[in-house]
């Protein structure tokens, strides 16, 4: 029996901070990692030039404190949860017969016969009644999300580290690029002790590394794959983003991080001196991240680990 997580009562849950919510996607214009990021919009000023924008629409992202990017309107939600629906020119909802996306998802499932066995049920292409409103946004707007069509300025690989993190959009990419690839250590590699499973993440926090040293690596690490440009991008980084795959340089980073552990609980490693235990990890990765782009990375590796329970 599956049970649901309680819900915090009314008045424990934390109030929503005002404002639009911006979701913003790396699109295939960019650098195509598919990676969204959140930004929030609580300047009445720039959330009013959103007013009026429709779903579809190309944005400059001026009017939006976002200068030197152009972005396209995909979607929404008001505050509410009801989604904007781009076929209806109006702020209001409606109520509309959808037998495809967006506003309905396509749902198969099996029922148990009588006699024995199981038939399917597909509810594709079946017509539902569903609320939604309009494709314009407005005053009810709550969430809006936004792909990223171009960008315009000083070349990328030429900017430097500052400059960077100051950038609104590239500040949240790279660190969003870099905590994805380090997943493949800190969440894959499991521990397995007497029957338990522990991730290398927890197993690190153990041994003093914090979420401000490992936010360190992931912008360092995302910084040097943007600057790198976008080929190296597609070859070497997607293939790991979704922390699935066996890639050769996912394998790498789960066997880096796991090395790295063992050196920390054997003290080889000093972790009062962060900033140079972060330089060195993040160049350890970045070697095997070229040599990957090369073709000339092999590794072996399994990220399920069996351990004995310390006494």
């Amino acid at each position: 029996m599956t049970h649901r997580k309680k819900k915090p009562a009314r008045s424990e849950r934390q109030p929503k901070p005002d404002g639009i919510i911006l979701v913003i996607s790396d699109g295939k214009a960019f650098f195509g990692t598919g990676l969204a990021f959140e930004i929030l919009l609580q300047d009445e000023k720039l959330r009013n030039a959103l007013y009026g924008k429709r779903i579809g629409q190309i944005l400059d992202g001026k009017i939006i404190g976002l200068p030197g990017y152009t972005f396209k309107i995909t979607g929404g939600t008001d505050k509410f949860g009801f989604m904007h629906h781009p076929s209806l020119e109006t702020t209001e909802l409606k109520k509309i017969v959808l037998t495809e996306p967006p506003g309905i998802r396509f749902s198969r499932y099996k029922l148990e016969k009588k006699g024995g066995g199981y038939r399917y049920v597909n509810l594709r292409g079946i017509p539902r009644k569903k609320t939604v409103r309009g494709a314009i946004l407005s005053e009810y707007t709550r969430q809006v999300n936004l792909v990223i069509v171009s960008r315009r300025g000083q070349s990328i690989k030429e900017m430097k580290k500052e400059s960077i993190l100051s950038d609104r959009i590239l500040s949240k990419l790279v660190e969003r690029i870099g905590i994805q690839v380090l997943k493949n250590g800190l969440y894959r590699v499991r521990f397995i002790q007497n029957g338990e499973v522990i991730r290398l993440e927890n197993k690190l926090k153990e041994l003093g590394i914090t979420d401000d040293f490992i936010k360190k690596v992931s912008i360092n690490i995302g910084i040097e794959a943007i600057k790198r440009g976008r080929k190296f991008i597609e070859k070497v980084i997607k293939p790991v983003l979704k922390v699935r795959g066996g890639s050769p340089f996912a394998k790498y980073v789960g066997k880096v991080l796991y090395e790295f552990y063992l050196d920390l609980k054997e003290g080889k490693i000093n972790i009062e001196n962060a900033d140079a235990v972060a330089s060195e990890l993040v160049g350890r990765i970045l070697e095997g991240a070229e040599k990957a782009f090369n073709g000339e990375l092999k590794v072996q590796f399994r990220f399920k680990i069996k351990e004995a329970r310390s006494m």
